[in-house]
């Protein structure tokens, strides 16, 4: 059985921005993001990408920054995620996410062990819990924290399933989310948040203590299906960046 090392808290927040398009890439790159995240956004929150995509990404931007990839928001089926997750993380990815889409924990873990355990070193996983997991018929962010941790993950994220509008702020209490990231720092797992956040939500999440902080609306002309815009994504690293100095 392979056992992962567990994600250790970053020195310094990094910004995660999430690509569509090859062609996105060099804007974020020129914006400052710390992470390239490859997905699909019209097919969901964590929409499983072309893998012809993700093929050309590593291939052009490995060594140049940390990239990712989503598999997509898993609801059933162990060894397909495992598949799909492990024909990713062969083409170089630092990281796969997968969107945790049961609401049984039992088979939440079973998914998350034979993810980690078929990766093997090739990637980190990182398990994505939903802010509106009610909703979405999912297993609450808390309870991902423990599969994650049960299941030898790398870490643990929180965005939002259902793209309406409502942003993981707006669902999710603080006290709740503060305990969140409390949490994942006693099982020292990696901490990251997204979820159709704005600009002007960075201070507050920074001050909560997560190590990735993720992004494409706000990174975006016209929304989450626009372009990625250069100017927008080296806006939100400036904020970034202001609060890393102190």
């Amino acid at each position: 059985m392979y056992i992962r090392m567990r994600g250790s808290v970053l020195k310094k927040p990094k910004l995660l921005i999430s690509i569509w398009y090859p062609s996105e890439v060099p804007s974020a790159l020129r914006g400052g993001a710390d992470i390239i995240d490859v997905k699909n956004p019209s097919r969901g929150s964590l929409g499983a990408p072309s893998f012809k995509v993700v093929r050309e990404v590593t291939e052009k931007f490995r060594g140049i920054r940390e990239l990712s990839a989503a598999v997509g928001d898993v609801t059933c089926c162990p060894e397909m995620a495992a598949l799909a997750a492990y024909a990713l993380s062969k083409l170089g990815l630092d990281y796969v996410k997968i969107g945790l889409q049961v609401s049984d924990e039992g088979e939440g873990l079973e998914i998350v062990r034979e993810v980690v355990e078929t990766v093997g070193s090739l990637s980190k996983v990182i398990v994505v819990g939903y802010a509106d997991y009610g909703r979405a018929k999912a297993l609450p962010p808390l309870k991902v924290v423990e599969v994650a941790y049960r299941g030898d993950a790398y870490g643990v994220m929180i965005d939002t399933r259902i793209k309406d509008g409502l942003t993981s702020l707006d669902i999710l209490p603080m006290n709740y989310i503060r305990e969140f990231v409390e949490k994942a720092k006693e099982t020292n797992l990696l901490k990251a948040f997204a979820g159709g956040l704005r600009k002007e939500h960075l201070a507050k999440i920074l001050n909560l203590g997560f190590d990735i902080i993720g992004f494409r609306t706000a990174a975006c002309e016209s929304g989450r299906l626009g372009r990625i815009s250069e100017n927008k994504v080296r806006e939100l690293k400036q904020i970034i960046e202001r609060f890393n100095k102190f």
